[in-house]
Parts: structure tokens; C-alpha cells; sequence
């Protein structure tokens, strides 16, 4: 038995000799796993790295689109608040042209809105002056239609507005469809004084 036991502390150390000998060789790591190591660390940088073209890239796009969507509520708001303060509104046009009388300075004023095709912008005329656009040059109205309802005199005025406003974002079309309705606040009743 103690043969056995001195074979196996011989086996033993002399496997503990050949580990420290391999542990004294290997103080760097091998090419293969430098190699492998690498290749996975790339792998993860360009996965990480196209997220982060793809984030960057809808922030710019939801930018734009927040941009566009302020300037044609902010026209639209200009041409509603106008209308509010109103009277004699009058469609023509096939319904892509308003015209009324508009309180300002003193007097009342003819103010114009209207789809100009050629170009696809809203424009305005103030008195007999030039139209002049309202919309930001990077818009394009595809469809702006103006009706009148009632506004005889037993009934108020309302004036609906419907437009589809289109821009280009990163050579790619999107649609704003608009629809509001406003009511003037004038009735066309003249109140006399003493």
C-alpha cells in the first residue's frame, strides 16, 4: 500500500511541476484569443454604433417634422385670428380663396387668402397690395379648401378651413392634414349710441 501511496505523490507532484512550468511559459495570452477578443469587441462597436446612426437619425427627422408642424399652426392661428375678427366673408375660387373685411387701423380693410397652385403656398393680400406667402418656403399646401356656412342674419358665420400640407425630410414626403373651424366674433349688429 505504501507503493501505491508513493506512486500517486509521485504522479501528483510531478503533474504540479508540469502546471507551474505552464504557468511560467504563459504570461501573455495567445494570439487566437487576442484575435477573438478583438473580433468580439468590433462585433459589439458596430452593432452599438449603427443604434446610435439610427438614434441620431430620427432625432434630426422628429426636429424637422416638429419645425414644420409649428409654422403651419402658427399660419394657420394667424389666419384663424383674423377671420375671428371679420365680417363679409366672401368664397371664390372654387372655395381656394377667401376674401373679407377685416378691422385695422382704424377701418376696415380688405384681407385675401388663397392656394396658389404654381407654387402650393398660402398666401395672403392685405388691402390691393401683392400676395405674399404665410408658409415657410420648405411646405407645400396640396389641398386648402374655405367654406362658409351661415353668416345670413339670423345665423352666425363659420368658416371651415381644410388643408394638406406636405414636406420633404431626409428625401422622404410627409403628409399634415389640417382641419379647423372658426367662428367670427362680429354678428353684423350695429349698436347706435344716444
Amino acid at each position: 500500500m505504501a507503493e501505491i501511496v508513493n506512486i500517486y505523490t509521485m504522479n501528483f507532484n510531478k503533474f504540479r511541476q508540469i502546471l507551474m512550468n505552464l504557468k511560467k511559459r504563459r504570461k501573455a495570452f495567445t494570439l487566437i484569443e487576442v484575435l477573438v477578443s478583438v473580433g468580439l469587441f468590433a462585433m459589439a462597436m458596430i452593432a452599438l454604433s449603427q443604434v446610435y446612426i439610427s438614434v441620431i437619425h430620427s432625432e434630426r427627422v422628429a426636429y424637422a417634422l416638429l419645425n414644420s408642424e409649428n409654422s403651419i399652426r402658427n399660419s394657420l392661428e394667424s389666419m384663424a385670428r383674423s377671420f375671428r375678427l371679420g365680417k363679409n366673408f366672401e368664397c371664390t375660387g372654387y372655395g381656394r380663396k377667401i376674401c373679407f373685411e377685416y378691422f385695422l387701423e382704424g377701418r376696415w380693410q380688405k384681407i385675401c387668402y388663397r392656394l396658389d397652385e404654381t407654387y402650393g403656398t398660402l398666401e395672403k393680400q392685405s388691402e390691393d397690395g401683392p400676395f405674399v406667402s404665410i408658409l415657410d418656403p420648405e411646405l407645400k399646401v396640396n389641398h386648402l379648401q374655405f367654406y362658409v356656412k351661415g353668416g345670413d342674419p339670423d345665423s352666425q358665420a363659420l368658416i371651415i378651413i381644410v388643408m394638406e400640407v406636405s414636406t420633404q425630410v431626409k428625401k422622404q414626403e410627409y403628409l399634415f392634414n389640417l382641419q379647423t373651424v372658426v367662428t367670427p366674433r362680429y354678428l353684423g349688429v350695429e349698436i347706435l349710441g344716444d
